[in-house]
């Protein structure tokens, strides 16, 4: 079999058909493992050695990692750190990149808090707290449990007691340092258990520190690079309402109308961009974006001078006066200004040779080919205009 190609697709679908089959068994047979973690992880090996000899290393070791995450979840009795360990060492000793133990402390972490081990479970996850915001936030969800009165203990006080004053220290701290986002892309991770408690105590904190910028402008990214429209709709509403003359949330505002298609909502942060940031090129460039999503001559007219005014380089104009032009479906026209633009920047120049055989694609005279030609112009443009113009946001 090691010796036969198959596709990348079949591969995965056969590995999937794998681990469900041990994750099958580690449910009917969860306290047969517990008693002999070796015997266990060494049927796993041979499985995978005989089914999947030719397996890549990072998948192979993604593999462990899920089976890892399983059989510590499924555990019916609280385990003690004397436990963990063990499945922890036998797991690593399967891993071909002997680098992945991170991975396999934080499922350490997440169990012991989904155990009510709250102090082992923040021994386990401090430890990386740079490597994720989630982890922050799962370090901090341990302080504030524990900060809860435990049944029949009365109600808390008016004033947060030390374990939340611990969980909301945790919390600057993450809009302090702004680690990345989504990094740990291993397991189911990201879509279970680390990914509620980020957003449960993202959304005490906000209640706790309204005057906090960071901790709003970490969700928004989070919900942006998870693709959940709804968190990232309310987030918004909240950060411009909160901070109204902040210009990333008011850029990442203009940008998420765009997505939406609301024409209306996306002109009216743009006046108001203009209001506060009048001598900034940002604004008008929006305008000018704006108008060309909407192919309004008048609109690109007016933004278009007040651009000129303003002092944006030419090189730039010529370049959107061609987008706007395959906008509006002109393309005598747009070939003109690409024949200007091609002056302008120079024949040879590899990123106008590359905008061109978009141009002839955007009118081929097929419909679905020309919308998505258009589409992909304006984003490499924006793109291209957005870093000559030095606006940058998350």
């Amino acid at each position: 079999m090691g010796d036969e190609w198959q596709p990348e697709a079949m591969l995965n679908r056969k590995l999937d058909q794998l681990k469900d089959s041990m994750f099958d068994y580690i449910e009917k047979n969860i306290e047969r493992i517990d008693a002999s973690p070796p015997v266990f992880f060494g049927h796993v090996a041979a499985a995978l050695e005989r089914s999947f000899p030719d397996i890549r290393s990072e998948v192979h070791d993604e593999f462990i990692d899920a089976i890892a995450l399983k059989l510590l979840m499924t555990m019916k009795t609280s385990p003690g750190n004397e436990q963990i360990e063990k499945v922890l060492r036998h797991a690593m000793g399967m891993k071909r990149g002997k680098r992945g133990r991170a991975t396999l402390e934080i499922i350490a972490g997440l169990k012991l808090i989904n155990s009510g081990n709250y102090v082992d479970a923040i021994e386990y996850l401090a430890k990386y707290r740079q490597f994720d915001a989630a982890i922050y936030t799962a370090i901090a969800y341990c302080h504030y449990a524990q900060s809860l009165p435990r049944t029949g203990a009365g109600q808390q006080g008016p004033r947060p007691n030390e374990m939340e004053l611990r969980a909301r220290e945790e919390m600057l701290a993450l809009a302090r340092a702004r680690p990345p986002i989504n990094r740990i892309r291993s397991l189911e991770l990201k879509d279970s258990q680390l990914n509620a408690l980020f957003w449960f105590m993202l959304d005490l904190a906000i209640e706790w520190f309204p005057g906090e910028p960071e901790l709003l402008r970490i969700g928004i990214r989070k919900a942006k690079a998870d693709g959940d429209a709804g968190r990232r709709s309310g987030l918004l509403r909240i950060a411009t309402d909160r901070f109204h003359d902040d210009r990333d949330f008011l850029a990442e505002s203009f940008a998420w109308q765009i997505e939406q298609r609301n024409g209306s909502g996306a002109a009216g942060i743009v006046k108001q961009m203009m209001q506060q940031y009048p001598d900034d090129p940002e604004p008008i460039y929006f305008g000018l974006k704006l108008a060309i999503i909407a192919s309004q001559q008048q609109s690109y007219a007016s933004f278009r001078k007040l651009a000129i005014i303003k002092g944006m380089p030419q090189h730039l104009l010529l370049i959107t006066d061609c987008v706007f032009e395959a906008f509006c479906g002109r393309k005598n026209e747009a070939i003109l200004c690409f024949e200007e633009v091609k002056r302008a920047y120079g024949r040879k120049h590899h990123y106008i040779s590359a905008l061109e055989y978009i141009l002839r694609d955007a009118f081929s005279g097929d419909d679905e080919r020309a919308r998505r030609a258009k589409s992909t112009l304006l984003h490499s443009v924006d793109q291209y205009c957005m870093r000559a113009l030095q606006i940058q946001h998350d």
